[in-house]
């Protein structure tokens, strides 16, 4: 009986010093900025887009690459969402050649404008906060920033989000 109560506690004493040494990591936990105001509409003058605001609200910012997987998950949801009237995509290409980038547009069938140019793109996100491929920037239309999306996103994620 004594040496199954000492198991028992002993067992007790554990699970409390492991799950207050979790605790203690989980404080630990950086937020990344989200660049919310942040006005981007001089950089973006440097693009050199095609755009033209006509009716829509909010402007898409989608970095990528052909080699990220996710990358390639979300090429759908942006091609809906540039298909409706109240948004407008741009692709940036990041860390990729610009041949592989003409042929993953082809074969995407991708009617939204990429970016290919290194130079331009390195300028522009050298602007603000990103942590990794794929990242999205929510601008509205005076460009600036309203959210930053890090990982892949959904075309129902940034409707939901402005909704």
């Amino acid at each position: 009986m004594l040496k199954r109560n000492f198991i028992l506690l002993s067992l007790v004493g554990l699970v409390l010093v492991i799950s207050t040494t979790f605790e203690e990591e989980n404080t630990d936990v950086e937020v990344l900025p989200n660049n919310e105001n942040l006005d981007l509409s001089v950089v973006f003058e440097n693009l050199d887009t095609n755009i033209a605001l006509i009716s829509e609200e909010y402007i898409v910012i989608n970095l990528w690459a052909t080699w990220c997987t996710p990358c390639i998950e979300e090429v759908g949801y942006l091609q809906k969402l540039n298909e409706l009237d109240e948004f407008v995509v741009v692709g940036l290409l990041v860390d990729d050649s610009e041949t592989n980038a003409i042929e993953f547009i082809k074969e995407y069938n991708l009617t939204y404008e990429n970016i290919l140019s290194e130079e331009k793109v390195e300028s522009f996100i050298t602007q603000f906060f990103w942590s990794g491929l794929p990242t999205t920037l929510l601008l509205n239309k005076d460009f600036v920033v309203i959210n930053t999306f890090n990982g892949p996103i959904t075309d129902e994620m940034i409707i939901d989000y402005v909704n």
